[in-house]
Order: C-alpha cells, then structure tokens, then sequence
C-alpha cells in the first residue's frame, strides 16, 4: 500500500483499527486483479526491460566494438532503421478498408512489427531521437484505429487474431524501448490504445472467462500460442503503469503448461499439440511460429521477473529438436520435411535462437543454427546471439527418430550433406495437417526427388480442392478416393481415427519403418498397411490393402522435375539427383501420367504417376524398390529379382558382398484368425508376417548359420532344417545379427521372452542399443534375451 493511501487511513481510523488494517495487508496476495500499480510484486528493473536490457545492450557494444561480425550486422540494422524513418505510416482508410479474418490489417501489423524492434534497438544504442521519434508517431498513428483484427463475421464475433499479435509485439517493445522518450500523456495515448485494441480483445477472446470465447484447440491450434503469448508480452510492456497488467501476466503464464500438454479431444476430432518426444503436430513451419511466439513472451517474462518465475514445462527440452530430426543438410544449406502447410525451406531457427536466449542449449542447435538463421538480422536476435562455431556436432544425434503421437518418422544414411533422407507421416488430419496418411517423401544428393504436393494461399480454391486431398500425396487411392473429404479438404471436420507408425528400427544396417493408414481411410478400407524396409542401397516399399468393394487401385507418385520409364522402372531426376522406382508386384501393372499442381504454384499444372494393377480388385499386395543413384547419376550395383513360394512373395537383393532374401507371409495377411500364420517358405517354417535373412554371396542357402544378419516382423518363430533362429510366444519385431558381438533390437508385448540362434556364445549382447547379460543355451546354441515394459 502507498504512503498516500496509508495517510488517509490515519486521519480516518484511530491507531488499534489501522493495526487490524496493517495486518489484514500483510496477509492479502500479493497479485490482484486491481491491484495498484505501485503495489506490484515484480522488481523495479529499468526500461527496456523486455529485451533490450542494459546487460544486453553493453555486452552487444563491446561485440560491435571488437567483432567484425557484430559490426557488420549492426551496421545493417541501422540501415533498415534509416529506411523506416523515411517509410509512410499505412493510413487509416486503407488498414479499415480490408474485409474478412485478416482485412487490410497485415501491412500496418508487420510495419508496427518492424518498427517497433529496429526503431526501439536503434533508439537505445544511438540515443538518437528521431528513431524514437519516428516509432512514436507510428504507435500513435496505429492507436487511433477502431480495431487490429479482420472481421470474418464470426457468431459470436472475434476480436483478434495473428494481426493484433503483431500489433501487440510492436506496440509492447516499442513502448518499452522508447518510454524515456515519450511524455506522460504519449504513455498513456499509447498504453489505453494497446489495452483496448491488443491485451483486452485478445485476452477476452482467449483467456479470461468473463467473455472467453475460444478453447486452447480453436484454430488449429497455433493461433493459441501466438495470440496469448503477444497479448502477454503487450501486458509486460505496462507493468507500472496499468494497475491489470501483473493479473494478465500470471493469467497467461500460467495458463501455457495447459497448452503444452494438451492431449486432444476425442468427441470433436481434435489432436493433441505435442507429441511426447517435443514434435508440433501442425508442420514445421507452424511449429516454429507458435514456438517462438511463446518463447518471446517467456525470454521477457524472465527478464522481469527473474528466472525462477517461468513454469516449468518439459517439454521444452525436447521441442527444438523437431526441427534437427527433420531437416536434410545439403551442400548449400539446410531443406525442412513438408508434410502440411510448410515448405521445403522453412526452419525453425527462430525457435531454437529463442531457445538459446531462455537457456535450451544443446550442441546441435548451434550446427542448425549456423547452417540456417544465426539471427544476426534480427534486433532480437542480434541482442541474444549465442553461437558457439566450435559447439556444433551432430554425428551423435540419432539418424532416425519416430514421432509416434503425431506419426511421422525420419530416417537418413547418415548426417552428411547430400546425403539420402526418407520422411513417411500416417497420423491426423485437419486444418494444416494434410490427408496423407502412410504417404513419403525422399530428398537425395541435395535434392527433392519423391515429393508432397505441398499447398497454396489459403484463399485459393486450390488450396481446398486439390492440395488437401489425398490425390496430393504418395498414397494409394480406390477409384480416386483415400481419406475422407470431409477430414481436411471440403469438410474439414478432422480424422476421427488417426492414421498410425507403430514401429521403426534403425540396426545393423537394416532400417524399418512400419505405417498404419487403415483409421483414415476406414471408409475406403478394411486395412490399408504400409512397410518400409531400407536395406543397403535399396528402400523397399510394401503394401498391404484391402477395400470394402472392388475397385481401381492406385499407387501414386509425385516426383521433382522429370521422370522417364525405362522398363518397368522410372528413372526420376533432379538436376543431377536421381532414383529409380521400380515396381515388382503386382506382376502386371499400368502406370498412368495425371495432372496434379505445382507447390506453392496453383496456376502450373506438373504431371504425376499413378501404378495400376491390371484388374481391378478388393485386395492386392504392392512391392515397390526405391533405388537412389550414386553421385554420377548411375544406378545402384544391385539386382532386384521377384520371388514367389507357398502363399509367399517377395524380393531378392544381390549386393556387391551379402545377398537379402526378403518374404511376406500372405498366410498373415488376415486372412486366418483362429489359427495361427503358419506357413513354409523356401525351406524356412515361420508365423512372421514378413522376414528377411541377409547372407555372404556364395554361401549356403539351406544352412541357417550362414545367415549375417535376421529380420522378422510379427513372429514368434523362424526355424530351418531342424535349426531354431527365433522362438518366442509372442511375436516379436525383431533384427539381430549373430557373432562375438551380436547385436539385438526387439519390440513386442511389455513382458517378452525370445531365443535367439547363435552358434557360439556371444563376447558381448547388445539390446536395444544396451550391453545386457545373457544366458547362453550350448545345447540349443542360442541366446535369451528378454524386455520388461512394465518396470
């Protein structure tokens, strides 16, 4: 309480009542909604206080001062901030002229945007006052509108949107940056504008319950994040001056643990946000808009109110690494998987550069951030660089990664440039998240090879009618149709049955990827399964579809620049990046050309490639060999030879050294379920849905100890003249190479018990990437190895 107010208590009470009144203060928290300002509880810091402190400022002159770098990027910003002063204010008429969710309203939001950052940096490191000047005039220029949000003529009617969030960054760094400067009366022109047409309408529509209007899912999901965290921001810039302003901080940091953890809503169709392992379920690019949004707001909470004071969220920890799993270096920079409403060259580098600055460090954010966005051309950035060229490895980051809840997976030869990288997604759709369920994209010497559609303006009629349908994506269709329309594109009422990857393994040379794309196309589809097996040079692709009537299948293929047929293969190239795709079941196939729409081009038509079978049919089992070529445009030193045995097909790959026999079980297919998948093929006996068994060229072919290397997907057993390779009541995924070193990955049931063939007792075993004690059976020659989920 302030001198003044306690003096009128003086003169008011006698001295036992203002005792009572003492004490009653003492005990009433420290946060109220109408709280005085000069009652607040965050420290006295001086202005600016959101980013540009006086810690920061001193430490980035002494930078320009003794690092060319600095100077040069300093000397850059000044230069855009010489331009600003000389830019024309957005008028009035134009910005109110606008109609629908947005209006006119992006123009003056990304001015003030700029404005606010450069003007207010240039301002505090020059002290020249015709930067102040200039951004002054804008926040009174832009305060005097009826509103910062587009009118979509909602029921009830919206407020805000991602226009007011930018309104509200500018306006709240801005106002921080240049408060010496403006009088009493500016500061309070410019402060009512920012509560009545930024924090007010935005947190109304979002977070007080007074008035609140949408749920921590309405749009997408993003829009959350992004409107809260600025109207936040905009809220830290009046801490002293709005007697509100620490209420609507604590309402909104507090409220974003919620929207982290958020776990989707089953009833209306909704995701959830994060998968567990830090991934944004939208794309790439929206993962870094909502990211960084936020962490904006909490790099400025911090600064304020000290570090201790941000909520702990976890899932922080894991977030920027989204954007290492699922970017391809190249030679000339960094592309970025486009699954959604992204493109090949969106980063994430804002997140991770605000990541840095909130103390998220990790070696390979420094590699990312030096490959891509540095931030150096950022006032924020500039202020908060942390860079380290020497922190920057990223051989030790794990070249596959599977995103479970939202179902994509990753998987890459290596962390070179140029090197092969293979993305598959089977998860939700709606909204920016694309029908695609069980769909891939391949990037090869540093280039795109097999791509997504991509998309467009949103306010294209493309952009519903083609781009968020699953003809855009490598999936199979039934008489033209996959997932629901009604999912993403015409409807946009959101997958009820995700699409799922259930398993990826990346060992001893051999990677797996296993996706389930039935949930999404159930209306089409009794099962729609799809596998991916990299092995060596060749990445095979097996399909496993049933529909509920007879119809037209169709393996689609969208590919970068030309493609040729040669054969039965077709060559795809790019520049001078090229693969080969080669179907090699169904025996009999047609592969038509259609007319598909460029990425990010809805007025060029580009051709795509659809595999037909030659009959049309309920059921059919596609295998399909992906073959990138070497860097001199040759094709692969591999042969590719079809097998077929009782009730079995598959692929024989003779490499240079190993030769890989690789079978589907049709007997597993679903076809028996009161029996077991018991089948025999080529000698071996087997439950396993689909096995493999890599050996030197030249050796035994009927001896199972010849074998180098096993696969086996969905078994319990694999045996051979009378020798067990596998044996375990449950059936397991499962590869493991025999030798002094074996090495073991195994997934199945929680509780699994399997025994492994070894001819010798191993020196070391090594299980799902762990050295563990075995026992050794020497008179079954095998080892036992097991997994407990449970504890």
């Amino acid at each position: 309480m302030t001198f003044p107010v306690f003096h009128r208590v003086i003169n008011e009470v006698d001295s036992v009542f203002f005792c009572i009144i003492i004490v009653a203060c003492l005990i009433t928290p420290t946060v109220a909604k109408n709280a005085d300002p000069s009652e607040e509880a965050y420290p006295r810091t001086p202005r600016p206080r959101l980013f540009f402190t006086e810690e920061k400022l001193g430490r980035l002159r002494k930078r320009i001062d003794n690092e060319a770098i600095f100077k040069e990027a300093w000397n850059k910003l000044l230069r855009r901030a010489d331009r600003l002063l000389e830019q024309e204010l957005v008028s009035k008429e134009y910005a109110e002229g606008g109609s629908g969710q947005h209006g006119n309203y992006k123009r003056p939001s990304s001015q003030i945007s700029d404005m606010g950052e450069t003007l207010g940096l240039a301002y505090q490191m020059t002290g020249e006052k015709h930067y102040a000047e200039k951004l002054r005039d804008a926040l009174i220029h832009y305060g005097s509108l009826s509103r910062w949000a587009g009118d979509a003529h909602h029921n009830p009617p919206w407020h805000s949107e991602l226009n007011t969030a930018r309104f509200c960054y500018g306006y709240a760094v801005g106002y921080d940056s240049i408060y010496d400067y403006l009088s009493d009366d500016e500061r309070k022109t410019i402060a009512e504008a920012m509560i009545r047409l930024g924090i007010l309408p935005t947190l109304d529509d979002w977070v007080l319950g007074d008035k609140r209007i949408h749920a921590l899912d309405s749009m997408g999901h993003n829009w959350w994040s992004v409107c809260v965290s600025m109207a936040g921001l905009a809220s830290l810039s009046l801490l002293g001056d709005e007697p509100q302003a620490e209420f609507w901080n604590q309402r909104v940091s507090e409220a974003f643990p919620e929207w982290f953890t958020y776990q989707g809503n089953v009833l209306q169709n909704k995701t959830a946000n994060f998968d567990s392992q830090g991934a944004f379920y939208e794309s790439v690019s929206y993962a870094n808009y909502a990211l960084s949004e936020y962490l904006l707001f909490r790099l400025a909470y911090t600064n304020v109110f000290g570090t201790s004071s941000a909520p702990d969220i976890p899932l922080l920890k894991t977030a920027g690494d989204f954007f290492i799993h699922t970017c391809y270096p190249t030679s000339n920079g960094i592309m970025s998987v486009n699954f959604g409403d992204s493109n090949l060259n969106a980063t994430g580098a804002r997140t991770l550069q605000i990541l840095l600055a909130n103390g998220y460090d990790k070696p390979q954010y420094h590699w990312y951030l030096n490959r891509t966005d540095p931030g150096l051309d950022d006032p924020v950035g500039l202020v908060y660089y942390e860079l380290n060229p020497q922190k920057s490895p990223i051989n030790h980051v794990t070249e596959s990664m599977l995103y479970p809840d939202i179902g994509w997976a990753i998987l890459r030869s290596s962390w070179e440039d140029d090197a092969t990288m293979l993305a598959v997604k089977s998860g939700f759709a709606w909204n920016h998240a694309h029908p695609d369920a069980g769909s891939f994209i391949l990037f090869h010497k540093g280039k795109p090879l097999i791509i997504d559609s991509g998309n467009c303006s949103y306010s294209r009629r493309e952009y519903t009618t083609y781009y968020r349908h699953s003809k855009a994506h490598n999936v199979i269709l039934i008489d033209g149709q996959g997932q629901n329309p009604e999912d993403c594109g015409n409807g946009d009422r959101g997958t009820v049955t995700p699409g799922r990857i259930h398993r990826l393994i990346d060992t001893v040379g051999l990677k797996y990827v296993f996706a389930d794309a039935t949930g999404p196309m159930s209306w089409k589809f009794s099962h729609n399964y799809r596998h991916f097996l990299w092995v060596g040079d060749v990445i095979l692709i097996f399909d496993d579809v049933r529909t509920h009537e007879e119809g037209k299948l169709e393996w689609l293929l969208h590919y970068q620049n030309n493609f040729e047929r040669q054969g039965r293969q077709i060559l795809i190239s790019n520049g001078n990046a090229r693969v080969i795709v080669q179907p090699v079941f169904p025996e009999e196939i047609t592969v038509t050309e259609k007319k598909g729409l460029k990425d990010h081009d809805p007025d060029t038509e580009v051709t795509y490639l659809a595999f037909s079978p030659k009959e049309t049919t309920r059921q059919n089992k596609f295998i399909t060999a992906v073959l990138p070529c070497g860097s001199d445009g040759q094709k692969p030193a591999v042969q590719i030879e079809r097998l077929q045995d009782n009730d079995a097909i598959g692929v024989r790959l003779k490499e240079a050294e190993t030769v890989t026999d690789i079978y589907l079980n049709l007997q597993a297919d679903g076809r028996k379920m009161h029996r077991n998948s018991c089948n025999a093929i080529d000698g071996w006996e087997t439950d396993a849905y689909l096995f493999a068994v890599t050996r030197p060229n030249g050796s035994r072919t009927d001896d199972p100890d010849s074998v180098v290397r096993y696969f086996v997907a969905c078994g319990s057993y694999l045996r051979k003249n009378g020798k067990v390779v596998l044996d375990s009541l449950s059936k397991v995924y499962t590869v493991f190479a025999p030798g002094k070193k074996t090495e073991v990955h195994l997934e199945g049931q929680p509780i699994t018990t399997a025994r492994l063939r070894s001819v010798t007792k191993p020196d070391i075993v090594v299980l799902n990437g762990e050295s563990v004690d075995t026992d050794y059976d020497e008179t079954m020659y095998c080892i036992r190895v097991g997994i407990n989920g449970l504890k």
